[in-house]
């Protein structure tokens, strides 16, 4: 197996030695790595270029990361695509493991647990929610299983992805209209009617409170979470499905009338009311007519809320 790493990079000075580190200390060496610098304002290119790390280095006009990791994976010669963002860290085992577990099956991806860390790469707690419960490694998982895992405990690791090459290219690689959430909508075209693996070992550190993340625009990645879910629904129907759309509408409605503007709001309404209760429907329904009144009975909600122990 012969695995092409592709990290986007845009300001990332502060992290792409280590990141790049972290991809020299695989117990199984890649076969190439691929940065893609897209329009970097910051001391990127000298720190890849100090890094001591052999890369393939490519230039993008601030595109969106979609596009500049669809560059990379254009450019890429191996025949799996590993992903990795430029201020995360692997773990040594991180491409040992996929390779084991992929090996053999006809599964198109992989994904991994991982760690939540710090900006000085110390190990933070991740809530309760995103913790996985997969009591082992499993491989030939059906494309529905993963909404079931989606449900039980998760959080998506887009920087433990591998993917299949030709499948991406045969979905037709990122969409670059998916200006947040491309990951997981990326995931969703790939796994259909094909088969995946997940390991719960860890083997990524995911850097939870990078300054100016793109994951850090709440309103935004929720609607195109949304967004994502809603255009692969084809090959997902059923029971899970329908309760994954209502938690996810639910959390978009959420984030969007607390904390968007009216035409976040109005995004967010148009996608996910097909997905909400009777009840939730009549509330931002209504509450789109006397949103200050509405926006105070939510507060004093969350105020009285009991709070959540990990």
């Amino acid at each position: 197996m012969r695995f092409s790493v592709i990290i986007p990079c845009y300001n990332a000075g502060r992290w792409i030695r280590q990141t790049l580190a972290s991809v020299a200390a695989q117990t199984l060496p890649p076969h190439e790595v691929v940065v893609i610098d897209d329009g970097s304002s910051d001391n990127s290119i000298e720190q890849v270029k100090a890094s001591g790390v052999q890369v393939t280095l490519l230039r993008t006009e601030r595109v969106n990361a979609a596009e500049a990791r669809n560059a990379g994976i254009r450019a890429a010669g191996g025949d799996w695509i590993a992903l990795l963002d430029a201020d995360d860290i692997w773990y040594p085992n991180h491409l040992a493991r996929a390779a084991e577990l992929l090996h053999g099956s006809s599964d198109v991806a992989f994904m991994s647990n991982h760690d939540w860390i710090d900006l000085d790469n110390k190990v933070i707690p991740m809530p309760l929610e995103f913790q996985s419960r997969r009591p082992a490694p499993q491989s030939g998982l059906a494309a529905r299983q993963f909404l079931e895992i989606h449900m039980e405990g998760f959080h998506f690791g887009h920087s433990t992805v591998v993917y299949n090459r030709r499948r991406v290219i045969d979905v037709g690689l990122f969409d670059t209209t998916q200006q947040r959430r491309h990951d997981m909508d990326l995931w969703l075209r790939v796994i259909r009617d094909h088969t995946w693996t997940y390991d719960t070992v860890k083997s990524m550190g995911y850097r939870e409170a990078t300054p100016g993340s793109i994951s850090k625009s709440v309103v935004s990645c929720e609607y195109y979470a949304m967004r994502a879910l809603v255009k692969n629904r084809e090959g997902f129907e059923g029971p899970q499905f329908d309760r994954l759309a209502e938690s996810t509408a639910r959390r978009t409605m959420s984030v969007a009338f607390n904390d968007g503007n009216s035409s976040d709001f109005n995004l967010s309404w148009k996608i996910s009311r097909p997905y909400l209760p009777r009840g939730y429907q009549l509330f931002y329904g209504t509450a789109a007519k006397f949103p200050r009144l509405f926006r105070l009975a939510v507060k004093v909600k969350r105020r009285l809320r009991p709070p959540r122990h990990p």
